[in-house]
């Protein structure tokens, strides 16, 4: 494993979630004592990775309650993200970074494996699984050798089979990390409301963009209660599986 940084965009309002959006941030929503960071941090130190970035935005000052003093850990804040979207925080938690980067959405829970071939190599890939049926799925395809071509929530957006199902943790290889960039400023500069994942696949036109999937993974996103009471009952045994036992026992 090389240099790695990981960049957690945790700036989203959480409007799907109501009420409890209004008063938690997705990525400190909690199960059994633990925020799904906080998890994600823990499964991110087991694989050696212990530099990581949390952009901030929505309700920043429960996050900073939360990690202002981990080590390792630094919080950058997108003052504009009620006028912007995940690309711009992306762009803030890359500033003057060097390496391999890791990506990781704030609002996932998911078992700690699904990084290892991300990990594995410096390269530029994603992670897919296999089917959930958890709603609001993002559906990825590929090029004829396997690599990413294209991403949509419409299962009918293409008419080849998609590949798999868009995991929300991704890698760009150090090398692809100045292309990456110019390519996240265009985008931004044309619609500074651009999500992530236009830039993974506007990048995926340029260089090769690989895809690991791994058909059984337990992992899930947290956007409204349905979502959240499914991944507590279903994903959340699995991918808490690993961590500490002094982290699952709070």
């Amino acid at each position: 494993m090389g240099d790695i940084t990981a960049v957690i965009v945790a700036a989203g309002r959480g409007v799907r979630m109501g009420e409890r959006g209004r008063m938690t941030p997705k990525g400190m929503i909690a199960l059994d004592g633990i925020p799904l960071v906080r998890a994600s941090v823990m499964h991110l130190a087991s694989r050696g990775i212990d530099r990581v970035r949390i952009v901030t935005g929505h309700l920043a000052d429960i996050y900073r309650s939360e990690f202002s003093a981990a080590p390792g850990i630094e919080l950058l804040h997108n003052a504009g993200f009620h006028e912007s979207g995940s690309l711009r925080s992306l762009q803030i938690g890359l500033e003057g970074l060097t390496g391999q980067i890791l990506i990781l959405e704030s609002d996932i829970m998911y078992e700690a494996r699904a990084l290892d071939p991300l990990v594995a190599e410096d390269a530029t890939a994603l992670v897919l699984s296999g089917e959930t049926k958890a709603t609001d799925e993002v559906y990825v395809w590929q090029t004829a050798d396997g690599h990413l071509l294209d991403m949509n929530k419409n299962i009918d957006h293409r008419p080849e089979d998609h590949r798999g199902e868009l995991v929300g943790i991704s890698t760009v290889a150090s090398g692809d990390m100045g292309a990456f960039n110019a390519t996240m400023e265009r985008l931004l500069s044309e619609d500074p409301r651009r999500d992530y994942e236009g830039c993974l696949v506007a990048h995926a036109a340029e260089r090769p963009f690989g895809l690991h999937k791994i058909d059984d993974l337990a992992w899930a996103e947290v956007d409204d209660e349905q979502m959240l009471e499914r991944a507590a009952a279903k994903v959340w045994p699995r991918a808490s599986a690993t961590l500490p036992p002094r982290a699952r026992a709070v």
